[in-house]
């Protein structure tokens, strides 16, 4: 299958969405209904749809199928359960009418996705094969679970039987988890990354930094990385650069890339460079992602690749501190309304007409003020909060998400040293923390004013590149 040919919704947009987690659908409970119409109100063609079983996947997928929103499904099951029925779940979706693009387990290198709590990466790889093999020889598409690492990538990749060569790759696809942390969406490209600049007195007043001001701006400037690449640091939105590399690298052309989780976690403070994410960055970084499709251009000014077919934000309702709807930390209206605003378009690809993007009104595009590279702003009147002028940004946690340390490579830029300890006090108490998705050693180390080196001693980590979301640290102070 070309990737022209891969089912696409009618003028699509590139917009996703995370369905909510709860499909109960009575007269009492219209939860899918639901789900629909806030789909709906944000203008979303793509959402991610994860259930308990095919039945209940099928019919959120059919409902939503059925107003012009592509549905993607997962069924929720660990890695190393016995035995899956796939096939079933492909021959539920294909009764109904539903392209079945079928997402094959989720984030291998979290603890919470196996029965013992012990990701087995080689174990993954074997059933991913098994199970996007199953899932291709009876008509469905296998999608790539949602892997953060290459290691995970190349682990699937090299259990499929005759790899490049084996046919079910041209029905496959790569569910994309790109997460941002509280880093704008330029990063690692920004300026605070790339030239440590401070921060001023106006800005640290108005956002919530948890380090003293003088403190701060030693931080940035001591951390600042000239000549990041994402290939160095990709705890960014831009990872679909390094996604795309690590296909191109082993099966020789990129699957197509669709949304499965992403976006900006409510209120994140991973890096303390920058601020805890507030509300209105998590609405206009939220509302800059989604105008790639818009606009054809990424946040650091790279063409759209017609890959990515979309990007899914997490999520929408059911309890989570990130639920845009009636979550536990309220309604992200300002999010809402920020992507409600975004004026209808069809996004264009390299087959389609070189027209531009076709929008209902015209827009302007700007700069943030320390971002040297283009990116769409936010201007609509219908918003109450103006976009952030501080190149920043993140949302909270909610449960804790993979995340690993960039591998080393000797085709890639040397890796900048370890950052020597941020304060010269006493030393303190150790204390415990739990590695948060997207956070590196690297980072972590930065966060506490440690070392890469003394975190590995002093956790007898085997490989600094394989850390993953849960796991716990001691912090050597």
């Amino acid at each position: 299958m070309n990737l022209a040919d891969y089912p696409r919704p009618k003028n699509d947009n590139g917009i996703g969405l995370h369905f909510r987690l709860d499909l109960v659908e009575t007269d009492n409970k219209p939860h899918i209904s639901q789900g629909v119409e806030w789909l709906q109100s944000i203008h979303a063609k793509w959402t991610l749809i994860a259930g308990q079983d095919w039945m209940q996947i099928g019919k959120a997928a059919r409902m939503v199928h059925d107003v012009g929103i592509m549905p993607v499904c997962r069924l929720v099951c660990k890695i190393d359960k016995p035995f899956i029925e796939w096939e079933d779940g492909v021959k539920t979706l294909l009764d109904l009418g539903v392209p079945a693009y079928m997402q094959i387990f989720n984030e291998p290198g979290d603890y919470r996705e196996w029965r013992d709590e012990r990701p087995k990466i080689d174990v993954f790889g074997v059933k991913w094969a098994d199970a996007a093999a199953r899932v291709f020889g009876a008509g469905g598409m296998p999608g790539m679970g949602g892997v953060l690492g290459d290691d995970e990538w190349l682990a699937a990749f090299n259990a499929v039987e005759g790899g490049a060569t084996n046919p079910l790759w041209k029905s496959a696809w790569f569910c994309v988890h790109n997460y941002g942390s509280n880093h704008p969406p330029t990063y690692p490209n920004d300026d605070v990354n790339q030239k440590g600049i401070p921060v001023t007195e106006e800005e640290y007043a108005k956002y919530k930094f948890s380090v003293p001001f003088e403190e701060l701006n030693e931080r940035r400037a001591k951390d600042a990385n000239p000549g990041d690449t994402i290939f160095e640091d990709d705890t960014s939105v831009l990872r679909v650069h390094t996604f795309k590399k690590w296909m191109v690298d082993s099966l020789g052309y990129c699957l197509p890339m669709i949304g499965g989780e992403g976006g900006w976690q409510w209120q994140t403070e991973e890096d303390l460079r920058y601020p805890k994410l507030p509300d209105e960055f998590h609405a206009a970084y939220t509302r800059e992602m989604f105008e790639w499709f818009r606009f054809g251009k990424l946040s650091d000014g790279a063409p759209l690749m017609d890959e990515l077919l979309c990007c899914t934000a997490w999520i929408q309702a059911d309890g989570q501190a990130d639920s845009w709807w009636f979550g536990p930390l309220g309604t992200k209206q300002g999010t809402i309304d920020a992507v409600a605003s975004i004026p209808a378009f069809t996004r264009k690809f390299s087959w389609d007409e070189t027209d531009a993007p076709i929008i209902s009104e015209p827009v302007d595009v700007g700069l943030p003020p320390a971002i040297e590279i283009p990116s769409p702003v936010l201007t609509d009147p219908n918003l109450t909060q103006p976009l952030p002028d501080l190149d920043v940004n993140v949302p909270t946690e909610p449960e804790p998400l993979p995340v690993l340390e960039p591998p080393e490579s000797t085709e890639r830029s040397p890796q900048r040293s370890d950052p020597p300890p941020q304060r010269s006090d006493p030393p303190a108490p150790t204390i415990s923390y739990t590695i948060q998705q997207g956070e590196t050693l690297w980072g972590i180390a930065k966060k506490f004013g440690t070392t890469v080196d003394a975190l590995v001693a002093a956790n007898d980590i085997e490989d600094r590149n394989k850390i993953r979301a849960g796991m716990k640290l001691t912090i050597p102070r």
